[in-house]
């Protein structure tokens, strides 16, 4: 075992019954000041104190950090920056490579927690035995508006792999609470995907961890600010849904092969994104792969029938 990781190991082990064990939250951010002190505000008031807040500026334009630096006077402050735009699982891996915490949690600029959300995990987590490497929560959606427009509320706890091989289906990001044991044995987010980072890195974990859940919103996320998101359907982001897509089929080959329904899934997926990029051969060549593996598979004709429906209004 590495010196980092013995390290790591003993200071879990020794503090993992401790009353306040240090949190290393972490906020990527890229020109968006005026979302990022909403965030940063929500991070400082949380009703679970002993934290480092670690705002990671990604080459910023717009004076990111000496903006939020005049609002707050807080020493669990630290600020780091790229001298050039990456990407935000570039900004967090720089994050946690500086951070000190026993447990990491992550923010994204645009969203905000509610004031009992490390609090309620962390009480739960010391409780549970190491192998639950990770504990979420529930999380909103709100439109320009301020009104819930979706929901992820999910139940899923124990080995829950299976459920998230095909879809994100335990949330996101900001939801999450992580031993930094287990971010030490999987690694950080992976820089080299474009879309569907987060979900990786949840995928990562969940097949050597077991999770738990805290089953209340305690995360907002805003997701009609009318500025650019990872999750985008014009070209580009088409582009980057396959080759996310296509990642994961390459990173779980070994456990593929389990799981027959997911697989599908997975290949309709692509599929339908190939259509949508306007390679017929490619998505006949990817559905007829799902048919194959599982003809059962609700999204070879719930996708299907949409890109069937799609090439009859451009006649």
């Amino acid at each position: 075992m590495k010196q980092r990781e013995l390290y790591n190991t003993y200071i879990e082990s020794n503090n993992n019954g401790s009353e306040n064990p240090l949190v290393s939250v972490i906020i990527p951010t890229y020109n968006r000041s005026h979302m990022l002190l909403r965030a940063v505000q929500s991070v400082l008031r949380q009703t679970y104190r002993s934290l480092e807040c670690i705002v990671v500026d990604d080459g910023s334009s717009d004076n990111s950090i000496e903006k939020i630096r005049r609002q707050f006077q807080d020493k669990r402050l630290i600020f780091l920056r790229h001298d050039m735009n990456k990407n935000a699982s570039s900004a967090r891996n720089t994050g946690i490579a500086y951070s000190k915490g026993q447990f990491l949690a992550f923010l994204d600029d645009d969203d905000e927690w509610l004031p009992e959300k490390l609090q309620k995990q962390l009480s739960l987590i010391q409780k549970l035995p190491l192998n639950v490497g990770m504990v979420y929560c529930w999380m909103d959606c709100y439109d320009k508006d301020d009104r819930i427009d979706m929901k992820h509320h999910s139940f899923y706890t124990g080995y829950v792999f299976p459920h998230v091989l095909d879809e994100q289906r335990i949330g996101g990001c900001p939801t999450l609470l992580i031993r930094r044991s287990v971010i030490d044995k999987v690694g950080g987010f992976d820089e080299s995907i474009g879309r569907g980072d987060d979900g990786d890195f949840i995928r990562r974990i969940c097949l050597r961890y077991e999770v738990d859940c805290i089953a209340e919103v305690l995360v907002k996320v805003y997701t009609d600010h009318g500025h650019s998101r990872l999750t985008r359907n014009d070209k580009t982001g088409v582009k980057e849904a396959i080759l996310s897509y296509n990642d994961r089929l390459v990173k779980f080959k070994s456990e593929l092969h389990k799981y027959p329904k997911q697989t599908a899934n997975i290949y309709a997926s692509v599929a339908y994104y190939y259509g949508e990029a306007g390679d017929r051969k490619n998505s006949m060549t990817f559905f007829q792969k799902a048919f194959r593996k599982y003809p059962f598979c609700f999204n070879i004709y719930r996708y299907g029938l949409r890109r069937l429906g799609k090439a009859i209004l451009k006649r």
